[in-house]
């Protein structure tokens, strides 16, 4: 994703695997839906059913044909103006940034789904649910299953090396437990050195980050930089720091979007962490 500013991009980043589901049966006609969410605007697409998609937010840019869909506003201030003007039978968003926005959608009677993948098996679901509400049912389970079938197919890790991740430089902010990009971790193979954390995103001491010494850093932050790191106090004799393994200019979306090309993410990190399995 590419926003305006560190600010937004962190607020986008802390809500998005945020909310609760709330589907309703949509009637018996050709669904017209508008997408807030850049990752439920890729499921759409993923599961054939883009021609239903008559409005989206300026941050849903993939796949490359989402760019030309309507424009609603920003993910953080969408129009509801606007929206409603497209006369959507359901519009996908998600909480908490969302809400006054959805509060305000129920009184011009307008269905909401909310979406809340907190982990890659939440994917797989929301894909599912999206594709009933559009009536791609067949379509959303044979893109599960075709993911399914690549998670498969990775090696199995009986070595996992420590992983720090970093999405914000001032603050020095990490992830802890139960939210998306832990369980992508997990999947690939690494241990989260603050996955013991009950906090989703929490502001963390860069001593705690020496004493936790992990084996691989992902910088997925806009001010990433290699050079400023090795220069904190105490994280020259960090093993990432020492081997080399400081990881910058990744894919964000694959790691925050909780979306079709989770897998990719997963793959992608899994290479990293063990590249000697994919030699």
């Amino acid at each position: 994703m590419r926003y305006s500013g560190c600010a937004l991009w962190l607020i986008m980043l802390m809500v998005v695997n945020c909310g609760v589901h709330k589907e309703r049966q949509i009637p018996e006609k050709r669904v017209k839906c508008v997408s807030l969410v850049p990752s439920v605007t890729e499921i759409i697409f993923a599961i054939g059913a883009e021609d239903m998609l008559v409005g989206t937010t300026n941050q849903c840019d993939f796949p490359p044909a989402a760019k030309e869909k309507t424009k609603v506003g920003d993910f953080q201030s969408p129009d509801i103006e606007r929206i409603v003007s497209l006369k959507p039978d359901v519009v996908f968003a998600t909480q908490p940034i969302h809400q006054r926005l959805i509060e305000r959608l129920a009184e011009f009677k307008v269905q909401v789904y909310v979406s809340n993948p907190a982990d890659v098996e939440g994917v797989f679901a929301e894909i599912e649910s999206v594709g009933v509400i559009l009536r791609r049912t067949k379509e959303a389970e044979k893109l599960v299953a075709a993911l399914r079938r690549r998670l498969d197919s990775l090696p199995t890790f009986s070595y996992k090396p420590k992983v720090y991740v970093e999405i914000s430089m001032a603050p020095l902010m990490s992830v802890g437990q139960g939210v998306f990009i832990n369980d992508i971790i997990s999947r690939a193979g690494g241990q989260n050195i603050f996955q013991h954390l009950n906090i989703p995103y929490p502001v963390v001491d860069p001593e705690a980050v020496v004493q936790e010494n992990p084996d691989v850093i992902l910088l997925l932050h806009p001010l990433a930089n290699k050079d400023e790191l090795k220069k904190r106090v105490g994280w020259s004799n960090i093993n990432a720091v020492l081997s080399g393994r400081i990881y910058t200019g990744l894919d964000e979306d694959l790691f925050f979007r909780p979306g079709p090309r989770v897998v990719d993410g997963v793959i992608l990190l899994a290479r990293i962490l063990h590249p000697e399995r994919f030699r």
